[in-house]
């Protein structure tokens, strides 16, 4: 009963949460330096001109007024229109949406695939080889910038090979993984260092735990121990890191996607303030912020779901 009360009391959190996003992403029209009239239809347009776009937009709306409207719109889907190119702000982002879903959904499950095996080897024999390994592999990944990764990977792999493209994302299934495996190497060894060092510590505490020697004394095997009772216990921080992790991840794709010619939200945000084209900018934004928010709260469902021991004050 806990748990569902638990997860009851998230979503209820994640309300106010997006509307405090949401009046966030609003306050970037308003404290961006510029007229946004001006923006679209030029410098030297008639003052005429301007001020039917102003009343278009419901810039001479009171502040409050635009916002109720602006939630209005977004509540309906419409994310307003680019002021350069007068495309729907929702296509905009539709259309780069799955090079960036590709990037991060390979990018964690490569972390994954690194931080748990070495997590695994470096607590069964903590100060062993492979540990002292794994630390130092942590040390240096966490001092290399990604973008310095990623040019690192361009010029001594995917130039001198051939085997990976340095630019755009294919049309099939296929092109997209192709495309996407540098990049997202890239974002993984950002991350890996990070679950190491936390699925590692958890594990060596779990593996000392009373109910973990009970089933060494039955003569369960070690591989059953760590399937069974070891990872389920240590996931949960693990989990959570992962989603903190996914949060750092949806920003350093900006980094990522721009050294690797990427059509994704990434390069489509800095695309948009160099052309401070504010909606898409906005649209980015609040995508970004949204995902961030859903992230956590699966991550705390997931946690609440997969820890016996977790105890949830009503």
């Amino acid at each position: 009963m806990g748990r569902y009360l638990f997860i009851v009391k998230r979503l209820a959190l994640a309300v106010p949460l997006l509307l405090g996003i949401v009046l966030l992403v609003f306050l970037i029209l308003k404290i961006t330096p510029g007229d946004p009239a001006r923006l679209i239809v030029g410098l030297r347009a008639p003052e005429a001109e301007l001020e039917i776009v102003r009343e278009q937009l419901g810039l001479n709306d009171p502040a409050i007024v635009q916002y109720f409207a602006y939630v209005g719109r977004l509540l309906t889907g419409d994310l307003g229109y680019s002021f350069k190119s007068n495309e729907a702000v929702a296509a905009i982002v539709a259309e780069r949406l799955p090079a960036t879903l590709w990037l991060l959904g390979i990018g964690a499950l490569m972390s994954l695939a690194i931080s748990v095996p070495l997590a695994i080897l470096s607590a069964r024999r903590p100060d062993g080889p492979i540990d002292h390994g794994a630390r130092a592999f942590g040390l240096v990944a966490l001092s290399m910038p990604s973008f310095w990764v990623g040019i690192v990977l361009i010029l001594a792999v995917a130039v001198p090979t051939g085997w990976f493209p340095v630019g755009g994302f294919g049309s099939t299934p296929a092109e997209h993984l192709h495309s996407v495996l540098l990049p997202a190497f890239t974002l993984a060894l950002s991350i890996a260092p990070l679950q190491i060092r936390s699925l590692r510590t958890s594990i060596i505490e779990v593996l000392g735990a009373e109910h973990v020697t009970t089933a060494r004394s039955l003569g369960l095997s070690n591989g059953r121990i760590m399937s069974r009772f070891v990872l389920r216990n240590a996931a949960p921080p693990t989990v959570s890191i992962l989603a903190l992790n996914i949060g750092y991840l949806l920003f350093g794709a900006v980094v990522v996607e721009t050294t690797f010619a990427l059509p994704g939200i990434g390069q489509g945000i800095v695309l948009a303030a160099r052309q401070r084209d504010i909606p898409t900018i906005q649209g980015y934004t609040l995508l970004f912020a949204l995902a961030v928010v859903v992230v956590f709260l699966i991550a705390d469902i997931v946690t609440s779901m997969a820890d016996p021991r977790l105890e949830v004050e009503s």
